[in-house]
């Protein structure tokens, strides 16, 4: 039995999903594997002969008609075996050791979803997780309209939801919870709606940040905003209560720590002046790691101004879930003063 079965679902022509194919079998390493095409005919063609012709090693299955993104996923999840299921838009590109960190996220029986940052074709963040607002739309922590700088966003944490263009589940807990709702078909919605229902039993969506993978998202025609504004009234309706506890839209200027950690309930910033030793510096960054790390609801940031060896441990730390931010502690201390619950100064 394969240890992790892959899924992706295509709507007419999509000759993308050959490079999301040839990314998973080149980075699949030891771990064992399937994949699974769901293919959807448009008017103009389905993908369906192309995949058997070039990827025979492919389970495809073919449908008649376009029964939407969730069904057609869940579908799928029905006839596959894998203790883990990935699903994967066809137009992600794996990367090296993508599979490893997000088991590891999965040890967590806590974790309902692990999901990486997704990037764009130009190596820019595209989302390191979504914020849901009380107004039931959403903002891609990572997306243009973000007003944090890559620091503030790339660190593993619990989040409200990430974008199910790349995540990784236990089948088991995927059907449990009854899968996607196909009210949500053909698209949108159907992903935070499922990690709200995860939440609502106790669960959490995990951001893991180890290996980020590329989507080459598309701008959505004007089709897709008319049919995304009609799932966005039914998530709506459908979380109306759970809704008056998410954050409200940022206003122009601010900072965008309150919707990002609005589920947190301690938020520690650790300030290091400059007159810190190095030594002191790294032992006081190590130690917030460990309790960023134990606990991953919770945020844990330390800010200090740039030193030549704290961008690796930045990069070494940033996967227990610490956010270290490099610039000059005052700055951080005027804009981010009413962010924390507790300050601790070292140095200032």
């Amino acid at each position: 039995m394969p240890r992790v079965s892959c899924i992706t679902v295509t709507y007419g022509p999509t000759p993308e999903v050959f490079s999301l194919l040839e990314s998973v079998q080149r980075h699949a390493g030891d771990i064992s594997f399937d994949m699974t095409v769901v293919t959807q005919p448009s008017d103009e063609v389905s993908m369906a002969e192309e995949i058997v012709n070039r990827a025979p090693w492919v389970r495809v299955i073919s449908l008649d008609s376009n029964i939407g993104f969730g069904p057609a996923n869940n579908l799928a999840v029905e006839q596959v075996e894998g203790e883990f299921v990935a699903f994967l838009n066809p137009d992600v590109v794996v990367s090296e050791g993508w599979l490893p960190p997000l088991l590891s996220a999965l040890a967590d029986p806590a974790v309902f979803v692990a999901a990486p940052p997704l990037m764009s074709g130009n190596g820019y963040v595209e989302e390191a997780a979504q914020v849901m607002f009380s107004d039931g739309g959403s903002d891609a922590i990572g997306g243009p309209q973000w007003p944090n700088d890559y620091e503030q966003m790339m660190f593993s944490r619990d989040v409200d939801y990430a974008s199910a263009a790349c995540w990784l589940t236990r089948r088991s807990v995927f059907i449990e919870l009854g899968g996607f709702d196909p009210a949500y078909a053909p698209a949108y919605f159907e992903d935070p709606d499922l990690a709200f229902t995860a939440r609502a039993r106790g669960l959490v969506s995990r951001l893991v940040v180890d290996r980020p993978v590329v989507h080459a998202h598309a701008v959505a025609s004007e089709s897709r905003v008319a049919l995304a504004g009609r799932s966005r009234k039914i998530f709506q309706a459908k979380w109306a209560d759970v809704l008056l506890s998410q954050p409200t839209r940022l206003v122009h200027g601010e900072d965008g720590s309150r919707a990002r950690d609005h589920m947190c309930a301690s938020r520690t910033l650790i300030l290091i002046g400059d007159t810190v030793a190095d030594k002191e510096v790294i032992a006081i960054i190590e130690k917030a790691s460990v309790v960023a790390a134990a606990q991953p609801r919770e945020r844990v940031a330390v800010a200090l101004s740039r030193r030549p060896f704290v961008e690796g441990l930045r990069r070494k730390f940033s996967r227990a879930g610490l956010e270290i931010i490099q610039q000059a502690p005052l700055d951080v201390l005027a804009s981010r003063g009413e962010w924390a619950t507790s300050v601790d100064r070292h140095g200032v």
